[in-house]
């Protein structure tokens, strides 16, 4: 065993962060024909082939291929190894690779000397013929989907075995079955992807009954940790991917080594290497020993990066610089994508950002100009912004570094119901990302209660002023992506009269910024829930949220003013964040208003809530009750229609009715409650109170 990877467990020991052991050896004596080899892995590789170092977070560095290529070799000096990857080795790329097709990452991960690779999403972003011909055809290793088929037939192989001194290794690759969802439906027609658990254990039942593998390695292109506990005994070390995590752990198993598990992070920051172990005389595994490496390692750091490779490197930078140095236009502040608290732009798709809103801008402005059509709203999702965008000269590469997917910018028509439902679909509860915030374009904004149930979170939304109509019919501009119903926002895919010109989404960023693009300076939505009762004359609490950018280079508001009619209160804005149900923290900036509601105030009355940075959201009064929770229908949230609680207030209200007719009916109208027994007393006390409580606005 190398006197390195001896280094990287005493480093572990005493410094986390550098590198973390997840599974110690066996006490075991070694006796017989023990053999060790390892599975080195990296996952959603993306084509970030150079070098980035980040000197306040070492950790976080990207290697570049030249430096992973000689850690490779490093970590397995004297041994017999098989490299493998996670899956989106290419797709969403960096620009050195996008711009090339991703003809220099595809060379690289040969160099690299991968022998089994996941299928990931990404594979499937230009279709599964690109996938099973350009890609695979490029690739000197087979990519594995145990789990996909096409039309009822295996579209991908399930598994490759690889003999390493003696023994057999399988590989079993899955995909994550949220690929239908993350790439372009058309481009995965007929294609299934089904249980990507229940196939890595068929697969690794197979394998093992005939005898085909002594040691069964899950490559999964979905969260590792999320998944782990479900596989079998059959599956020895699983290598996960897909959510962009850093991860290692274990799961316990009677009577047999633990299943051990790790994802190395993203974009080549971390190697993970599993040293095994094996006996070949009883044909058992003794040890599994897994460690990831990263730049923070002096050791990593010092290594010389390769030279052939580097040289395929320079050479992909080179065609990259030339191609991408056209300067497109001039923004005058920089624009960014959201971040988790403390972790950096691009960590959050679940916020709002200025450059999501801007590219939500620039698909409604551009098609707008180049179809001569009124395009109502544009609208971009999180997950295909990939770089924030700097002020000054804008060149192409800039803008394919912020969208390399190379999408199609479609326009269509909406009904107003299915603008409202894609807003609903933002919260995804469960999924490894629970919120996916929607760039909105200038003139739409809306307001949210982040405490209601799934589905009845929006409370009001509008277009310039206007209440959207759900039975209204609205010009909207998106990918294609989106209108195939992409990230999960199915309601898009609703769209009618679509119009596809071939108008590719750089290019529809490059116009806007040579046309002088607009940066929205305010929020386009914001949550609010509400204390006391909407009643005239009354004192209520509105509680906000949401109402900040979370980079701090971006506009940020200090005070929140809250108006109804003639009445306004302002308050400061707390820098804090909130997090939702699952944990994760979407919302930034939030303020607590006191206001007296106006003696002449009216149902039809509107809050606004503005802030001293340029957010002015309105939503209507009645749309509120005591708690902030939506007033409608229980589908959209919006206050068209009758409302449950007013219905059951309804009822009760009848009961009481019912009850007064009958002492009339017996003479005791006017004396009826000084004749009812105590316990009944009580019981038209509690349901007069659930009245009020069911209808606190009293107009």
């Amino acid at each position: 065993m190398s006197k390195f990877r001896r280094f990287g467990r005493l480093l572990a020991a005493t410094t986390v962060s550098a590198t973390l052991v997840v599974g110690a050896p066996v006490a075991l004596a070694q006796e017989g024909n023990v053999v060790d080899f390892s599975v080195t892995n990296i996952t959603d590789f993306h084509g970030h082939l150079s070098a980035q170092e980040l000197q306040d977070n070492p950790a976080d560095s990207e290697m570049g291929a030249a430096k992973l290529k000689a850690l490779i070799d490093y970590v397995n000096q004297d041994q017999e190894y098989v490299m493998t990857t996670s899956g989106d080795n290419v797709g969403g790329s960096a620009f050195v690779s996008a711009i090339a097709d991703d003809a220099p990452t595809l060379d690289i991960l040969n160099m690299l000397g991968v022998q089994a690779s996941a299928a990931g999403n990404h594979e499937f972003d230009k279709g599964y013929q690109d996938l099973t011909g350009r890609i695979a055809e490029a690739s000197d290793y087979p990519i594995l989907g145990a789990n996909v088929t096409l039309n009822g037939r295996p579209l991908l192989d399930a598994s490759e075995v690889v003999e390493v001194d003696g023994v057999k290794v399988g590989f079993v690759g899955t995909v994550t079955t949220l690929t239908k969802d993350k790439v372009s439906p058309s481009a995965v027609e007929g294609v299934e992807f089904s249980d990507p658990v229940e196939a890595t254990n068929r697969e690794a039942d197979r394998l093992t009954e005939s005898g085909e593998a002594d040691v069964v390695v899950a490559l999964m292109h979905e969260d590792a940790e999320q998944y782990a506990a479900g596989f079998n005994e059959n599956v020895d070390i699983l290598f996960g991917g897909d959510s962009h995590q850093r991860s290692s752990g274990e799961v316990p198993r009677e009577g047999a080594l633990p299943l051990y598990w790790a994802q190395g992070h993203e974009y080549g920051k971390v190697l993970q290497d599993a040293d095994i172990s094996f006996n070949k005389d009883t044909g058992e595994i003794e040890s599994i020993d897994i460690t990831q490496y990263d730049r923070s390692m002096p050791e990593v750091e010092a290594l010389e990066p390769d030279a052939e490779v580097a040289a395929r490197v320079a050479a992909a930078e080179a065609t990259a610089e030339e191609l991408g140095a056209e300067v497109v236009g001039h923004m005058d502040r920089a624009t960014y994508r959201g971040q988790d608290e403390g972790a950096g732009s691009g960590s959050n798709r679940g916020v709002e950002s200025t450059l999501n809103s801007l590219i939500a801008d620039a698909n409604r402005a551009s098609v707008e100009k180049q179809v001569g059509a009124t395009i109502d709203l544009g609208i971009m999702n999180a997950g295909g912004v990939r770089a924030d965008l700097p002020a000054g000269d804008v060149t192409f590469q800039d803008v394919l570094t912020v969208q390399p997917f190379g999408n199609s910018i479609a326009y269509g028509t909406l009904a107003g119901q299915d603008i409202l439902d894609a807003l609903e679909a933002q919260w995804q509860p469960g999924n490894s990302r629970p919120r996916l915030a929607l760039g909105l374009s200038a003139g739409f904004e809306y307001a949210y209660d982040p405490t209601a149930e799934q589905g009845q979170r929006v409370l009001s939304a509008t277009l310039d002023g206007e209440e959207i109509d759900p039975a209204g019919e609205y010009t909207v501009a998106t990918s294609t992506f989106l209108f195939d119903g992409g990230d999960s926002f199915q309601s898009l895919a609703n769209v009618q009269n679509l119009t596809d010109v071939g108008y590719m989404d750089y290019s529809v960023l490059n116009d806007y910024i040579a046309d002088g693009a607009e940066v929205q300076e305010g929020q386009s939505d914001i949550g609010i829930t509400t204390e006391g009762t909407l009643a005239a004359g009354e004192d209520v609490t509105f509680n906000l949220t949401s109402l900040n950018y979370t980079m701090a280079e971006d506009p940020q508001a200090t005070t929140a003013t809250v108006k109804v009619g003639d009445i306004e209160e302002t308050a400061a804005i707390d820098t804090a964040w909130n997090a939702d149900e699952d944990g994760q923290k979407n919302e930034f900036g939030r303020a607590t208003v006191e206001l007296t509601l106006p003696d002449n105030v009216s149902e039809n009355d509107l809050v606004t809530v503005s802030t001293d940075a340029g957010t002015e959201v309105t939503v209507p009064l009645s749309a509120l009750d005591g708690e902030g929770a939506p007033v409608g229908d229980g589908n959209t949230g919006t206050s068209s229609g009758t409302s449950q609680g007013s219905s059951a207030a309804a009822g009760i209200a009848g009961v009481l009715a019912a009850i007064a007719g009958i002492a009339a009916f017996v003479g005791l109208s006017g004396q009826f409650d000084q004749f009812v027994p105590a316990n009944l007393q009580r019981a038209l006390d509690d349901l007069r109170r659930q009245i009020d409580q069911l209808n606190p606005i009293k107009f």
